[in-house]
Order: structure tokens, then sequence, then C-alpha cells
């Protein structure tokens, strides 16, 4: 499917690893330019070159911590500047503490969750929905996640500001719905990231007789989740989703947010 995205342009914050990495490439893919927001953006410098030589596009990487205001709202400034119009926004950033129980998570921590979990995102938006407002366009995706309507005690701070984000998202769209801005958000399940593959990586050094599947099973078991597919989500796949949110292809859809899970709340 034609996305209509060629020449257009987004910004992706958090757009260096998983599902933010991913989307920045589908985009490219489809011929959009980005700009990737990221506290280390060079961190994939050399992928951002082989996307611009293969595809013709722009990938436009700038320095901004979610959890600072200032900086959040200077980049964003920079990526409106730099491409004069900017089309969307997706927010695929996640910020999660160590798991534990909910007594010993501190005010600082949950402090932490709060500034880098719910206001990166505020900010964000915030910064960039004047221009769309003025353009009588735009679409913004943010990203909860499955622990939002299934949450652990060991991820408590982490699954309520996700829960928040739910309700920010349906708030957003009916203020500006009427602007013609769009705002959507995915909830995925464990996707297969970095920091999947680290923990799945421990859980077989300790069972070396286990088997990969077997692995995967357990560690499903450990998060609480039982999708109806019986896999691990990868990291693609809700970026692929992302993708036609933030395109006219899903111009009807907005206040909604979408389950990517495998069917683990199904």
């Amino acid at each position: 499917m034609d996305l209509g995205l060629v020449g257009q342009c987004f910004i992706v914050l958090g757009g260096t690893r998983g599902a933010g990495y991913e989307t920045v490439r589908i985009l490219a893919q489809e011929g959009a330019n980005v700009a990737v927001l990221s506290r280390d953006p060079q961190a994939r410098r050399a992928d951002f070159d082989k996307l611009e030589d293969e595809l013709g596009v722009k990938i436009l990487p700038l320095a901004a911590d979610a959890g600072t205001a200032s900086e959040v709202d200077q980049a964003i400034k920079e990526a409106i500047k730099h491409f004069d119009t900017v089309h969307g926004l997706a927010v695929t950033n996640h910020w999660m503490g160590q798991a534990r129980g909910f007594e010993a998570v501190g005010d600082v921590e949950w402090e932490g969750y709060f500034q880098n979990s719910l206001m990166g995102t505020v900010r964000a938006v915030r910064a960039l929905i004047p221009h769309l407002v003025e353009r009588r366009e735009g679409s913004i995706v943010l990203s909860s996640a499955y622990s939002a309507q299934a949450p652990k005690p060991s991820i408590a701070a982490y699954a309520a500001f996700k829960a928040a984000l739910e309700n920010l998202v349906r708030s957003l769209a009916q203020t500006y719905g009427s602007a013609g801005v769009r705002v959507n958000a995915v909830a995925p399940g464990t996707l297969r990231t970095a920091r999947y593959d680290e923990r799945l990586a421990r859980l077989r050094a300790n069972r070396a007789d286990i088997v990969l599947s077997e692995a995967e099973r357990m560690m499903l078991e450990d998060l609480g989740m039982r999708p109806a597919l019986g896999r691990i989500g990868d990291p693609a796949e809700v970026a692929a989703f992302i993708v036609f949110l933030l395109s006219q292809r899903a111009s009807y859809m907005t206040g909604q947010v979408s389950k990517i899970d495998g069917g683990a709340l199904s």
C-alpha cells in the first residue's frame, strides 16, 4: 500500500532503538524525511546515513532529553525550521526503571516516570501542536503499553503513567479534531528489543538445557502475558502501524488506543 508520504516530514521522539528506529526506517522507505529526537541521536548515525544514501531522504538527528523541557522545545523548533513543514509526530520512547514492588519505589523514581514517560510526551506535543493547527492538518501517535490495561505490581509506576497517557490521547483528540489534527496511540505487548534479548540471555545462561522456544514461553509467563499468537512481537510490526496512523490512510481515526499485543488482551 502506498501511504502517500513521499516528501512529507515527521518527527520521531526516541527514534534510535526498537520500534522508534523501525518507525524511522519505514517512514524513510515510504519516502518521508525524519527528524530523530534522542538523548544520543548519533548512536544510529551510520544507519541514518545508509537510509539517506539508499532512499534519497533526509534524516535529521537532534539531541533532546525527554525529561528536559527546554531540550524538547528547542529540538522541535529546529526540526520545523529545517523542514519548514512538519506533518506529524511519533513519540516512541519508553522510560522504565527497575521492576520493583510498590513500596520500594520512592518519590525520585516516581518523578522520573512522570518526567520521562508522561511529561516528555506532553512537551513534544505542546511544542508541535501550534504548527499542526496552523496547517489545519497533522497526525500525532503516542506510545502506551500493554501494561496500561494489564498492570503488574512490579511496574505500578510505569503502568500508571501509561494509563494517564491513554486518557491524554482522548483529550487531545477531542480538543484538536476540529483543527484537522488526529491523535492516536499504540499499546504494544512485549517486543523483541535489545532489553528483551538481554533478559532472555540471562535466563538461558542459568538454564543451559533450555531451548529458545521454552525460554520465551517462560518469559511470557513471567511477564504475565498470554498472546493468542503465542509469540513475542517484532518492533517493526508496531512501527508499521505507527506509520499507517501518521498517514492520511488513517484519516478517520483519532482518539484511539490500538493494542498490538498478539491478542494478549483479546
